[in-house]
């Protein structure tokens, strides 16, 4: 069986096909941009493809012709001249302070100078770097391209130091100045980056810039999509299925459950996160490769993300200004958690004209909660992986007192100084959470004819019919469950079925009491 060789942290468009690893053809998005417009930004999660898609823009703009043979773009009569490129690349540099970035800046101009010449005279960032854009249009006799690639990490690098994020910001703002003083230079300019929060700000006097991030016709510039999947993987898609002893089609199911699911537009096709789906079909095995490579825990831990209920988080309906906000990261979390990937697009409502959002797959839920838990209740991740193992063994057992026992401890545990003065909300999406890590199928405001039950966990042999009381009784919880039939619906389904009522004290932050009930 054939076996191909994934692009995985190769960010190089020229080391990709010289390698012959797997490429997934993006050209025909690249010829449709460079033909329609000149100054574009792109908005998509870390790991989603970015910095190669610039990467064969600029080999495109480099004339290499022979590097885009069979290709899309390949198609079409382009003149292939070798234009002047200034691709910032911010690999190996530290941003975490101001000194950094300007390390970064050296670097790019020294090596430009080499090629194009250098002023006499010590200049000023701005000033250097439109002389040296002058220099190389007048040497190449070809207008210049600016590839700008995670425009935005100096900024979060920096994001714990209110002073250095000041300044960083200052320093960007001053050097993309130079695209509007240049703009008779400039054949062409794209801009990407996770999020848009200092975009409207750094890029204030481009006011021509195009955001292609939920545009149609771009939704799949990043990522693979389901018809891309079959085209160039299925030979790691058979491999995947042989190893793990189950045919295609449950090997696709897997594939997908676990990486599938973005969206980027109204009408978008499922988008696979490219990183996560070739580690898989590399290693032939499910795992939560996107979190391996480091989660961007600032965003966890500075916004209020626990002050409502959290399904009303993960589940929000927005306009389409909140998607595009430039808001800064503590002034509109859902903004920041659909920019970051930790959520997509799942509808879209024609009428109110609102996104509803969700999380994508299975890789993202779980590791979005098992960062959520530790953060919020200061615990180690290797306390709650230990915690959520025993309640997992409980509920597959079919012991539910043993699985509320487990919680009624593991909650006891958070310190009070994380506790105190915060809503009962705080408690009751920390208990969410926790359920949630433990990988049954649960469903919270499960809604029936009735009513709608607050939690309903399915395990293969058992299903759980939860309520809960807030300063109430158990008592009360359990008559709810009756008195609205909620177990109906599982009523024919030949699984175990328990009625649990559970009481939540706000004075012990804990729950207090319930009532197990085993229906059949």
């Amino acid at each position: 069986m054939a076996r191909q060789i994934y692009p995985i942290g190769i960010q190089s468009f020229k080391e990709v096909r010289a390698l012959n690893n797997v490429y997934v053809d993006k050209t025909e998005y690249i010829h449709e941009l460079i033909t329609t417009n000149k100054y574009y930004f792109l908005s998509r999660p870390r790991r989603f493809g970015k910095s190669l898609l610039l990467s064969t823009i600029a080999a495109f703009f480099e004339g290499r012709r022979e590097l885009f043979h069979g290709l899309a773009i390949d198609r079409y009569n382009h003149s292939w001249a070798e234009h002047p490129v200034f691709h910032f690349n911010i690999v190996n540099f530290d941003l975490t302070n101001p000194e950094g970035l300007n390390d970064l800046i050296e670097y790019h101009f020294e090596e430009w100078e080499k090629i194009y010449g250098k002023d006499d005279e010590k200049k000023a960032y701005p000033q250097r770097f439109l002389g040296l854009i002058k220099r190389a249009v007048a040497q190449k006799r070809q207008k210049a391209v600016i590839l700008i690639d995670e425009y935005d990490k100096p900024l979060f690098s920096t994001l714990s130091n209110p002073e250095q994020h000041a300044r960083a910001t200052d320093i960007l703002k001053s050097l993309y100045s130079v695209l509007k003083a240049a703009d008779e230079y400039i054949r062409f300019a794209f801009i990407t980056g996770i999020t848009r929060f200092s975009r409207l700000n750094i890029f204030s006097d481009i006011n021509n810039l195009i955001d292609i991030s939920l545009e149609e016709q771009y939704a799949a510039i990043c990522g693979i999509t389901e018809e891309e999947m079959h085209s160039n993987l299925m030979p790691g898609i058979e491999r995947f299925a042989e190893t793990n002893g189950v045919d295609i089609e449950n090997a696709l199911n897997e594939l997908k459950s676990n990486y599938d699911g973005y969206h980027f537009s109204k009408k978008s096709p499922d988008v696979y996160n490219p990183f996560s789906l070739f580690n898989a079909l590399r290693v032939s095995e499910i795992s939560s490769f996107w979190f391996a490579t480091g989660t961007p825990t600032f965003l966890l831990k500075n916004i209020d993300i626990l002050g409502k209920p959290i399904q009303e988080t993960i589940k929000a309906q927005v306009r389409k200004s909140v998607l595009m906000s430039g808001a800064s990261y503590t002034d509109n979390p859902i903004c920041l958690l659909y920019q970051t990937g930790y959520l997509t697009i799942k509808g879209y409502d024609a009428k109110s004209r609102e996104y509803r959002l969700g999380i994508p797959n299975l890789e993202v839920e779980e590791g979005f909660f098992e960062n959520l838990l530790p953060l919020s209740m200061s615990k180690t991740s290797r306390e709650v992986d230990a915690a959520v193992s025993r309640m997992l063994k409980s509920l597959r057992t079919g012991c539910p007192e043993e699985f509320l026992l487990d919680i009624k401890a593991f909650l006891a545990d958070i310190p009070y100084h994380l506790t105190q003065g915060k809503p009962e909300i705080y408690y009751e999406n920390n208990l969410y959470i926790l359920i949630k890590l433990i990988g049954g199928r649960i469903r919270t405001e499960y809604a029936t004819s009735q009513g709608r039950i607050d939690i309903m966990i399915e395990e293969d042999d058992f299903i759980y019919v939860m309520e809960l009381k807030l300063d109430g009784t158990p008592e009360e919880a359990l008559a709810q469950i009756d008195s609205r039939n909620y177990t109906i619906p599982f009523s024919r389904c030949a699984k175990h079925i328990f009625n649990i009522g559970i009481n939540f004290s706000k004075k012990t932050r804990n729950i207090d009491s319930w009532i197990i009930q085993s229906v059949k």
